[in-house]
């Protein structure tokens, strides 16, 4: 069956948009933007790169693309109208089904060992009359709180903030009996330790360099697994002396590019290397807000009001699930590729890229490829299409 690339980007969506439409639709009394219509031009929006709102109007109107997917043109005032009519909750109902449902592959050597979350947060400007959004006395800003799955690669949950709003307040909320949280020093505290304990969770923190601690027991290195480029690897389990709690953790020392890192954790069945490894995966969530800000470039929002920029954002999410599971339903079938682990490089740069090698062929998504995307979305999927996407 011949089917155009947009809407089987869209095909693990539509039956969740068939079952949610109707009801909202009644809800709103919409009568010239239906939900569903709202969306999908919301999500073209994003994958041709439309810079704003205004411009979507022009697309509409012009673009040969939006005729060939059979898109009416729509006014301004009514696409405005759609980021205050329809509610950023049922964005989030797509969000969370889609997550609940979708099938993606996962990182072999990772779910050996667990399910790792990294929790981060990244600015976004916005403008200063968006009072919700209050940073600063002459800048304003929101904060994206992240919980991104290092397993499958995707974001799980996030929450839309001001830009004063806490970065530990988001962690204690998302947490989950036997997960792994990874973070950097600030979500580290012993209260955040503590709630972390007691939900019967996981954590791998940086501390600051500051903190006092006492050595209780010395634990077994593997040095011949440690790369020439680490210097002062220390493995011990401590007492902090300000935690009331006198909790014993895992304190992992080492010296790399002359950076002094101390990351603190209570997976005790790990070895040395491994925590360091997954400290330094945290970069991947880095990563993704470099895709989110500058691949997909949605630095520039359509809309500032909170309800919108919520919205804009359960879009985006969606939007990375349903690209990611196109591009790995449709990669070749190959045999398991198991990669020659190198020990001893020279460099710290060699050997972060070596660790990350795991995540490149069935999670990265590249600018070549999206453009590729970008100029398909009204052609057909064909064998042809379909090569042009596996060679990047």
């Amino acid at each position: 069956m011949k089917i155009k690339l947009f809407n089987l980007l869209l095909r693990p969506v539509e039956a969740i948009l068939a079952s949610m439409s109707p009801i909202i639709d009644q809800e709103t009394q919409s009568q010239k933007l239906f939900f569903t219509d709202f969306v999908r031009k919301l999500l073209f929006a994003y994958l041709d790169e439309v810079s704003s709102l205004r411009s979507l109007v022009t697309e509409l109107e012009t673009n040969q693309k939006c005729q060939d997917l059979e898109f009416q043109p729509t006014p301004f005032s009514t696409l405005k109208d759609g980021f205050s009519r329809f509610q950023s909750k049922h964005l989030k109902t797509i969000f969370e089904t889609l997550l609940s449902t979708i099938k993606l592959k996962g990182v072999k050597c990772l779910d050996e060992i667990g399910l790792f979350q990294v929790i981060d947060g990244s600015f976004f400007p916005t403008l200063i009359q968006m009072s919700w959004s209050e940073y600063r006395k002459k800048k304003n800003a929101f904060k994206l709180h992240l919980q991104f799955e290092l397993n499958r690669m995707m974001p799980t949950e996030f929450l839309v903030g001001s830009g004063k709003s806490s970065e530990r307040d988001f962690l204690l909320k998302v947490l989950e009996k036997g997960i792994t949280y990874i973070a950097d020093r600030g979500y580290a505290s012993f209260e955040v330790i503590a709630q972390v304990i007691k939900h019967e969770a996981f954590f791998i923190f940086r501390i600051k360099a500051n903190w006092i601690y006492q050595v209780r027991e010395v634990l077994p290195i593997e040095v011949e697994e440690l790369p020439k480029c680490f210097r002062s690897v220390k493995d011990e389990i401590v007492v902090f002396s300000h935690d009331k709690a006198q909790n014993r953790v895992r304190l992992v020392q080492f010296e790399v590019a002359g950076s002094k890192f101390k990351i603190i954790a209570n997976r005790l069945d790990l070895r040395t290397l491994q925590i360091i490894i997954l400290y330094a995966y945290r970069w991947q969530i880095e990563l993704f807000f470099k895709y989110l800000k500058r691949t997909l470039k949605r630095l520039h929002l359509f809309n500032h009001s909170e309800n919108g920029v919520e919205i804009q954002f359960y879009l985006l999410m969606t939007l990375c699930l349903l690209l990611l599971k196109f591009k790995q339903k449709n990669e070749p079938v190959e045999p398991e590729k198991k990669e020659k682990e190198k020990k001893n490089q020279a460099s710290a740069a060699d050997w972060i890229k070596q660790i990350s090698q795991i995540f490149y062929e069935s999670w990265k998504i590249s600018k070549r490829w999206l453009l590729i995307v970008k100029n398909s979305l009204s052609k057909v999927v064909d064998n042809n299409l379909l090569t042009m996407l596996d060679s990047c």
